[in-house]
């Protein structure tokens, strides 16, 4: 079965891109739809399987949703990854149809921030990797240096600081959305420094997973390192002040996903903090793993949906909180499921479980990284139940309603 309903009420689940060619959003962190709840961004690829090369190009495009969905190209990009694609991110206080990508340019990554209703663009100096909700800035990283994990890196251009463990020079960068300027804030090696780790020295450093507070505030990320001769990387996870770019580690073991709770709480997977990690075993150590709330203000953290929610998952919670909305890795038979957590009464509404074919797994996985639209009654995915990577939206509204009514008050 392609797709399996579970939710005891109908969920409408509609197609919005059609094959031959491959259509997705990307990352789960990013709001897909537009302010007025009707234009959905989208990147159409001909390549479905495999890992991207520079040659090989993605065209982005909007989808009407209230109209007959028809993909409208607006413009195209040759930086892209399966997992986060071109970090496609709407900016509407810098118009109601304004949006920014990133590309390469010359031989570098750059973003380019285009007005679709009066044609203007301009480019920003680097890529961007997360945005402020402000729109003043963006932070951007190393993207060359994310080939260390192909479904995630970019094509294209070289990473300048290959072969050095843990550069001054490189690291996590802002990028002002008016100049299009961008200065390094926090360097590798600073964060290599803080709470360092004898295991970091000779490894491979980066860092990814950038993700800004709701308040502006700060920004929290995952530092990674790949010890020579291990058998995977290494993972913890760290916080950047946006008022002074100080850095701290608040989480020193493995951490998957995440989002913002509150300006101070996160929800995110991971192991227990005590949990010590040998990159050079087998397997990864999901036993350990599951849904916590970190206060990072407090350093206090706790469980949530223990025996309720899966070890991992791409989790964001609908406008206004209480309800968190997660997929779920892909089971014993093949399947991956959308669920929706309610903090407060400690119950899981399991919306539909997705076939994955075998061909999409690994690195050109199709994880549905599911996202809210504004008002919170839809959701966005990206699926390969029917054969093709594809989006799709689901009507949630009845199902909310139904489980908890005042869901929808």
């Amino acid at each position: 079965m392609a797709i399996e309903c579970t939710s005891g009420v109908a969920v409408q689940v509609r197609r919005i891109t059609d094959g031959p060619a491959g259509h997705f959003f990307g990352y789960y962190d990013m709001p897909a739809w537009d302010m007025s709840d009707r234009w959905l961004l989208a990147q159409r690829v001909v390549r479905d399987v495999g890992i991207p090369t520079s040659g090989d190009m993605a065209t982005i495009g909007l989808i009407d949703t209230l109209g007959l969905c028809r993909f409208e190209p607006v413009a195209t990009t040759r930086t892209w990854s399966w997992q986060q694609g071109a970090m496609l991110h709407w900016l509407p206080k810098h118009g109601p149809r304004t949006f920014v990508h990133n590309d390469i340019d010359r031989g570098r990554f750059v973003a380019r921030v285009r007005d679709i209703d009066s044609g203007a663009r301009r480019v920003l100096d680097r890529p961007i990797a997360a945005m402020t909700h402000d729109q003043s800035r963006a932070l951007s990283l190393n993207f060359a240096r994310l080939r260390v994990r192909p479904e995630v890196g970019y094509p294209g251009a070289p990473d300048l600081w290959e072969g050095v463990d843990h550069s001054k020079s490189d690291g996590i960068f802002v990028v002002d959305l008016d100049s299009g300027s961008s200065r390094l804030v926090a360097s590798l090696d600073a964060i290599v420094a803080t709470c360092h780790a004898p295991s970091m020295d000779g490894a491979v450093n980066w860092v990814n997973h950038l993700i800004v507070s709701p308040d502006d505030a700060a920004a929290m990320f995952v530092h990674r390192w790949w010890p020579p001769g291990a058998s995977r990387f290494r993972t913890r996870f760290m916080l950047l002040m946006l008022d002074d770019y100080s850095i701290r580690e608040i989480w020193p073991a493995r951490v998957s996903h995440m989002c913002w709770r509150s300006p101070t709480e996160i929800v995110f997977t991971g192991v227990a903090a005590d949990v010590e990690e040998d990159p050079f075993a087998p397997t990864i150590p999901y036993h350990h793993m599951g849904f916590r709330i970190l206060d990072v203000a407090t350093g206090n953290s706790r469980r949530i949906g223990e025996q309720l929610l899966p070890s991992d998952g791409h989790c964001t919670y609908r406008p206004g909180g209480r309800y968190i909305l997660t997929d779920t890795p892909v089971d014993q038979d093949g399947m991956r499921e959308l669920l929706i957590f309610d903090e407060l009464t400690e119950r899981v509404l399991s919306l539909a479980r997705f076939h994955v074919p075998s061909r999409y797994q690994g690195t050109v996985r199709c994880d549905l990284h599911p996202r809210w639209n504004r008002g919170g009654t839809s959701v966005c995915i990206d699926s390969v139940h029917e054969g093709s990577r594809q989006m799709y939206v689901l009507g949630v509204s009845d199902a909310l309603r139904a489980w908890s009514p005042e869901a929808m008050q």
